[in-house]
């Protein structure tokens, strides 16, 4: 198994290859090579290959400090301030325009600008959702599916966007509190059964391992 990728080899690495990130990735199907996505609650890529597991692994081994086999509010905070720390690459305490900017460019760009990338932009991701306002009893909402923009089909709670998604007051400015604010609730939405504990057989699938497991289970049969 592959293990997490370092933080902090992350964003020199993203920096170093931003100029031939396009042209790499138009050949190989991916960045540098690598065909599977996911984007941790906090909004940290991690990629790998076709013959390793779906790397929501690599975040929950990278987040499950003490490894007993559970994520618990505390390891889940530690994880959101770990990352906010790459981002804030001026270490003044909050994320601006511009480092935003570097994010979805530099390290999440064949999520948010699949028009340049191979062979993942040729996948369309939907999630069934309701078609309209609450239907009566006689006529209740029927399901449509609707296609998941940007992130949203590689992360757990389908946002299309995760570190904006922190910027509580909206002002273009994401701050430490807004950013541990913000993974306060996505812990809460995850733990479903109230124990405190996220186990990695309870998480849901990102659409886009659904999408995977499908096809890979066509090549098999």
């Amino acid at each position: 198994m592959r293990p997490p990728v370092l933080r902090t080899w992350l964003l020199v690495s993203t920096i170093a290859t931003a100029l031939a990130a396009a042209a790499q990735a138009q050949q190989a199907g991916g960045i540098e090579g690598f065909t599977t996505l996911f984007i941790s609650p906090c909004g940290e890529p991690f990629r790998g290959r076709a013959d390793e597991p779906y790397p929501v692994v690599f975040w929950f081994n990278q987040t499950d400090a003490n490894h007993d086999g559970a994520i618990d509010l505390a390891e889940f905070r530690t994880d959101a301030r770990g990352f906010f720390d790459v981002l804030d690459r001026d270490h003044n305490g909050y994320l601006d325009g511009t480092e935003i900017h570097l994010y979805e460019t530099k390290m999440i760009p064949d999520a948010l600008h699949i028009e340049r990338f191979g062979e993942i932009a040729g996948l369309i991701f939907v999630q069934t959702g309701p078609s309209g306002p609450v239907g009566t009893a006689k006529e209740p909402s029927r399901p449509r599916a609707r296609p998941l923009q940007g992130a949203a089909p590689y992360n757990l709670l389908t946002e299309s966007e995760p570190v904006t998604a922190a910027d509580a007051d909206l002002n273009g400015r994401i701050t430490l509190v807004e950013f541990l604010a913000a993974a306060d609730r996505r812990f809460q939405r995850l733990n479903v059964n109230g124990d405190g504990r996220l186990k990695l057989s309870d998480l849901p699938k990102t659409q886009a391992q659904i999408v995977m497991e499908a096809q890979a289970k066509r090549r098999r049969g």
